[in-house]
């Protein structure tokens, strides 16, 4: 996709993203590209808008947002991003060069959402990365991304006392009188182009006040391999996906345009795919 050239994380990238949970990569995709990505996503939503979700959860203040599920999987050109160097690197950098693609999903949403880790469908003995593109200019005023740096370190003292305050109700409202907006946090407003990378485990949230714009977002997931004594594990994660329709772990666009390269990172999951069989 990219004519650019070779696109790698640093050292002090790796060593930020590692210590803090999260990177901010400004511009990394051009104007003509966003342009191009955005005719994608908005194709995407009108041929699938069978598969497209109305999904209410609590991170999300019981708000219904559209999510559509196996988002780059649908198109050859978005398929393509995991072969873009710069999507690749990020991800090599991070999770090793034989790293597995995770899976995708765009939405439409209005929203905030509380304080929060991505939890869902990831085995946390590994690294889970997610990227995530916003097709729309938004600051602390609509809405951008806000994160906890270091609350990703499980296990790490911080990390633990937030979790338990923040409790069942995602909330620091009772234990410290705050409300989700007033958390002590990085702000990390984002234009199209901009590509926020963070770990599934880092607190994050979006919070504003007063009438938002629909906002359109996308993200692309990856794992660290996981080992041979943990894929029963990983068949179980990917019986979960069966609730949001999947009949195969990667769409039809995904496989059918993958060259030997990308195979590696789909190969994994494909030979795990007979479990939706066991359904």
């Amino acid at each position: 996709m990219s004519n650019l050239p070779e696109f790698k994380l640093t050292e002090a990238q790796i060593n930020f993203f590692n210590l803090f949970g999260y990177l901010v990569l400004p511009g990394l995709f051009n104007a003509g590209e966003m342009q191009k990505i955005t005719q994608e996503y908005e194709r995407s939503f009108q041929e699938g808008a069978k598969d497209i979700i109305e999904w209410t959860h609590q991170a999300h203040h019981g708000y219904k947002r559209k999510v559509l599920p196996q988002f780059i999987d649908r198109s050859a050109y978005l398929s393509a991003l995991i072969d873009d160097n710069r999507i690749h690197n990020i991800f090599s950098g991070l999770l090793g060069d034989d790293f597995d693609y995770r899976g995708s999903d765009a939405n439409i949403f209005e929203n905030s959402t509380v304080w929060h880790s991505d939890t869902y469908g990831a085995l946390f003995k590994y690294l889970n990365v997610k990227l995530a593109f916003y097709l729309e200019t938004i600051d602390e005023k609509t809405g951008c991304f806000r994160v906890i740096p270091g609350s990703h370190q499980f296990g790490d003292q911080f990390a633990n006392q937030l979790q338990k305050m923040l409790g069942e109700s995602d909330s620091l409202k009772e234990p410290l009188g705050l409300a989700d907006i007033d958390v002590p946090c990085q702000i990390l407003p984002t234009k199209p182009g901009d590509l926020l990378v963070f770990d599934f485990r880092l607190k994050h949230a979006t919070c504003f006040e007063g009438a938002v714009k629909e906002r359109r977002s996308f993200t692309i997931c990856g794992s660290q391999r996981i080992g041979d004594k943990d894929l029963p594990k990983l068949r179980e994660e990917m019986k979960m996906a069966a609730k949001f329709g999947y009949r195969h772990y990667y769409g039809k666009q995904m496989m059918a345009t993958a060259n030997p390269e990308r195979m590696l990172h789909l190969e994994q999951c494909m030979a795990q795919d007979d479990v939706f069989l066991e359904l």
